[in-house]
């Protein structure tokens, strides 16, 4: 199974404050806006099928669905797929979560997907190709997907790790592995090899006054990436 126990444990400890915009999961909100435009400004995601992979507590989920996605959304987390369920009802929205790593959704669906979207997941699960490959099998020809994740250089593990987690304490110790974070070219590359063409690279800057995000054309540290289903 693609799935780090420890990545879920350590997610488990935190699943009741998704929703605590001043909590540790502030970043993930103050992120969320920028999500949206990304893709947004990519596709018309009115009517389309949306999976979310490692969607977490419903963040985007739920921005999504009030514009019109049918969304799906999978995390390996029961306690937060559990917070994302109530949320949602809360809110009157129609999202489907499971509490599934994808390979097992797979075994037990054969849907496929309009849009897929895999933010900040790539970095925790143990075999990063794998994952890609599973992608692969959810997605329709012509499909989008959308990535985000962190970059591997000294740049990053000073920011999104050290800087990050111990100086400003706005990520949890231990959120991130430096050894799993990933290269835009070896991002690409995995995914070219899947039958997907890169269509863009964006990054994403933090201002650390008020830890708002923007896109930027520097992808030293965190990137969204967009391609096609061939």
């Amino acid at each position: 199974m693609n799935i780090d126990k420890k990545e879920i444990d350590n997610f488990d400890i935190y699943a009741h404050e998704w929703w605590n915009k001043r909590g540790p999961y502030k970043l993930i909100h103050n992120l969320t806006p920028i999500r949206v435009d990304y893709i947004q400004n990519t596709i018309n995601i009115k009517g389309l099928r949306i999976l979310d992979i490692g969607c977490g507590g419903g963040l985007l989920a739920e921005e999504l669905s009030k514009k019109g996605a049918k969304i799906t959304g999978l995390d390996a987390s029961e306690k937060t797929i559990n917070i994302a369920k109530q949320h949602a009802k809360e809110s009157n929205l129609n999202i489907e979560y499971i509490c599934s790593t994808l390979e097992s959704y797979i075994e037990k669906n054969k849907k496929k997907f309009d849009v897929v979207i895999c933010f900040e997941l790539i970095e925790h699960v143990p075999d990063q190709e794998k994952l890609i490959h599973s992608i692969s099998e959810v997605t329709k020809k012509n499909s989008t997907l959308f990535f985000s994740t962190i970059n591997r250089n000294i740049v990053s593990f000073a920011f999104a790790k050290v800087i990050a987690e111990y100086f400003l304490k706005i990520v949890p110790q231990g959120t991130h592995q430096y050894e799993k974070f990933i290269k835009p070219s070896e991002l690409a590359l995995l995914l070219e090899l899947a039958g997907f063409k890169i269509d863009d690279v964006s990054g994403v800057k933090l201002n650390p006054i008020d830890h708002t995000f923007s896109l930027s054309s520097m992808t030293k540290i965190n990137y969204f990436m967009t391609s096609t289903k061939k």
